[in-house]
């Protein structure tokens, strides 16, 4: 959706030609293009932010695009990608910045530091995140981490509104399966996310491995057939959903299962409180992703999203300057709050914290109860991830439907895994 009045705008109308010849500002116009996903609130807060850069910087008009849904959302940057039109600036996940960058698709940053970016009080962690092979590809525009999303009334008919951060596996199974009970049938205690390779991720490195590693995913068959039955006996235990019912999460802001009320958690990241929390009349808790398979904390800390830079773009220097004012401006600071995360600058965490009021807040807090207990971030997945990802959920589906078993499934991930990861 176009946001700014631009030169194509104008050439639209009658007379846009004299209007140009009579606008000699326009000649100078540098039109950038800025893509990203996500739910209503972050659409608001970063249309308005771009308004107040293109405000500051007269001879700059942005056009914006969003897709609701990250799965729709990279087949359209994808395309784009594909037909030589990609965004001068887009949005990406910790998950993508790897395979992005080696493709060629983003500009190294490194040079526009201290100039265009100013990251000087800026965390080592915050900024190295984002390096793919020693260069930056990225301006981090928050940090969070995972988190699960519970609805306290719905617990609290089980004795457990307030439930501890670090909740083990088999105690939230436990507490699901009483609330499916409780609730008579209407919802399930816990959404399903035997496919959700982000919750996988979490799982095996509580067993000391990562997700990838050296080319190859990082987790065994083994691990991977383990996580598959477990939530199978979930599933049989009433604890999630049937599969029909899991089918109709999309896992965006507005049809996940908690808000449509079919579950009573979602697995998400600690940024997006403030979206759920306006999407639904429940009241939510938040805990850590469910601990205890091994003895390592799964939990880490990781850029929410970030911007970067096409590297055909013609207007470099622009879209690192509007990448700039997200996240060091006080002004577009403030209008993005912490729906991305929380700013990685410490000088804008003083900036924006007394603009919180107590849901945003909640995200901060819970960045700074996970922080001291959270383990290192892992490198960037590889090229092919994303493909990997997509497998996953679909291997998660079969077992569901009882069209593979645990044990095919795990065997399936490392072979079809290890495929995807050696031709990309």
């Amino acid at each position: 959706m176009v946001r700014s009045i631009t030169r194509r705008t104008l050439l639209q109308l009658g007379g846009a030609a004299v209007a140009l010849s009579a606008m000699p500002a326009f000649a100078q116009e540098r039109l950038l293009r800025a893509m990203w996903w996500g739910g209503q609130d972050r659409l608001n807060r970063t249309v308005k932010a771009i308004e107040e850069f293109m405000a500051a910087n007269p001879d700059v008009r942005v056009e914006t695009e969003t897709v609701g849904s990250t799965g729709d959302y990279f087949v359209s940057l994808a395309t784009k990608i594909a037909g030589g039109n990609p965004p001068d600036l887009m949005q990406l996940g910790y998950s993508q910045i790897a395979e992005y960058a080696q493709r060629g698709v983003l500009e190294p940053l490194d040079d526009y530091v201290g100039k265009e970016l100013d990251i000087s009080d800026w965390p080592a962690s915050s900024v190295d995140a984002l390096r793919v092979d020693g260069k930056l590809y990225g301006v981090n525009l928050g940090n969070n981490t995972t988190a699960l999303f519970y609805d306290k009334d719905a617990f609290a008919a089980v004795g457990a509104a307030d439930i501890a951060l670090d909740t083990s596996w088999s105690d939230w199974f436990d507490l699901a399966e009483q609330v499916t009970k409780a609730s008579a049938g209407k919802y399930f205690g816990m959404s399903d996310a035997s496919g959700n390779a982000l919750v996988f991720e979490n799982y095996v490195r509580q067993k000391g491995y990562q997700a990838y590693g050296n080319g190859v995913v990082g987790a065994p068959a083994e691990a991977a057939a383990e996580w598959f039955d477990l939530w199978a006996q979930a599933r049989d235990r009433g604890a999630i959903p049937t599969p029909d019912v899991a089918a109709l999460d999309l896992a965006t802001i507005s049809e996940n299962l908690l808000v449509q009320g079919q579950a009573a958690t979602n697995f998400g990241h600690s940024n997006q409180i403030v979206a759920l929390q306006g999407a639904t009349t429940k009241t939510l808790g938040m805990a850590m992703y469910p601990q205890g398979a091994g003895d390592i904390i799964g939990q880490f800390m990781r850029p929410a999203q970030h911007f970067s830079i096409f590297s055909g773009s013609k207007f470099k220097s622009e879209a690192v300057k509007l990448a700039n004012f997200f996240v060091m401006d006080p002004a577009g600071v403030k209008t993005l709050g912490v729906e991305r995360g929380v700013p990685a600058s410490p000088s804008m965490q003083d900036v924006l914290a007394p603009e919180l009021d107590a849901l945003p807040r909640a995200s901060l807090e819970f960045v700074a109860a996970v922080t001291p207990v959270a383990t290192p971030i892992p490198p960037p997945p590889p090229r092919g991830a994303t493909e990997v990802e997509t497998m996953f959920l679909e291997l998660g589906q079969q077992v569901a439907f009882g069209q593979m078993t645990a044990e095919q499934a795990g065997k399936a991930y490392v072979e079809q895994g290890n495929s995807i990861l050696a031709r990309a």
